[in-house]
């Protein structure tokens, strides 16, 4: 069975919906102040890795800690649950079924006491 990562086409399907999300939510009035000054592609880069690793097959590691990339941001729970939103918004309209959606929400969830800071 391939992983949530290669179901939808890998790479290519995945960097399709971080340009989509990192789109939205630049000019999101209420998240755009987290990317003033941001790298946005490098940004983009490194959630395409953890996506991989995320959603792929156990040969996939991120090794980069969540908690210390995100300590720094100041992230309220109003608005990682924005975040998530967002996401789940371009995922459906991508096409990933309500099935995959809840197994993605559990891996996107397993990441929220290490990104919601205040």
């Amino acid at each position: 069975m391939s992983s949530l990562f290669e179901k939808y086409g890998g790479d290519p399907f995945w960097r399709r919906v971080l340009d989509d999300f990192y789109n939205v939510n630049i000019t999101d009035p209420a998240l755009q102040a987290y990317f003033v000054g941001r790298d946005v592609e490098r940004v983009k880069a490194m959630n395409a890795g953890l996506l991989k690793a995320a959603l792929g097959t156990a040969e996939n590691h991120f090794f980069t800690s969540i908690k210390r990339v995100h300590v720094g941001l100041a992230i309220s729970s109003p608005a990682y649950d924005r975040f998530v939103s967002n996401l789940f918004q371009i995922l459906r309209d991508r096409g990933v079924t309500q099935e995959d959606l809840e197994d993605i929400n559990d891996v996107v969830s397993s990441f929220r006491s290490d990104i919601v800071t205040i």
